[in-house]
């Protein structure tokens, strides 16, 4: 009888056994597709703020020198050029078609995160907006320098927040304990 006990006894052991087996080996797979998805996502993020950056340095370069230079349209006005037909048309072309690659990546970087990014990527678009205003400024004398100095700085210091943000972002490791660190709700077992 004893011997029955034993049997029983050892089956229950190893039925544990294997069913601690299989628990471990399901964290074990959903860790390690929980790292590898991370992985994707991190480099998702550092394609799509590369592209953010770069997309604003091309918008504000094209901006800035549009500012900053008046005399080629000053050129056109002395040849003959009307202002509201011909020349305002021209600085349109010049400074908006440039930002549209910076509004797409703003987009993507919202798609992919995290929160810290998103709204550094915002503030970066409200800047974007402001320079874009004040170099298409209009009314009273043209380029309106104190309203584009001021949305300068203000690009500026949006430029070096978001840098420092999306830095935070790529420079964390993929784990699944900093995932479940951060909050976000643990999937599975």
């Amino acid at each position: 009888m004893w011997e029955q006990w034993g049997t029983v006894v050892g089956a229950l052991i190893g039925f544990g056994g294997l069913f601690v087996g299989l628990l471990v080996g399901r964290r074990q797979v959903t860790d390690e597709a929980k790292v590898e998805h991370e992985q994707w996502l991190r480099g998702q993020r550092q394609e799509a703020y590369a592209q953010l950056l770069d997309a604003w340095d091309t918008g504000w370069r094209a901006t800035r020198d549009v500012v900053e230079h008046p005399e080629k349209h000053d050129e056109a006005e002395a040849r003959g050029w009307n202002w509201g037909e011909d020349i305002i048309p021209a600085i349109i072309r010049e400074v908006s078609p440039p930002w549209e690659p910076f509004w797409r990546a703003v987009e993507r970087v919202e798609l992919l995160g995290p929160q810290s990014a998103v709204g550094a990527a915002e503030g970066l678009r409200r800047a974007a907006e402001e320079a874009e205003a004040a170099a298409l400024d209009f009314t009273g004398m043209w380029p309106n320098r104190d309203r584009f100095e001021a949305a300068k700085v203000a690009a500026l210091a949006a430029r070096r927040k978001a840098v420092t943000a999306v830095g935070a972002v790529l420079q964390e490791a993929p784990s699944p304990a900093v995932r479940r660190g951060r909050g976000l709700p643990r999937q599975g077992g």
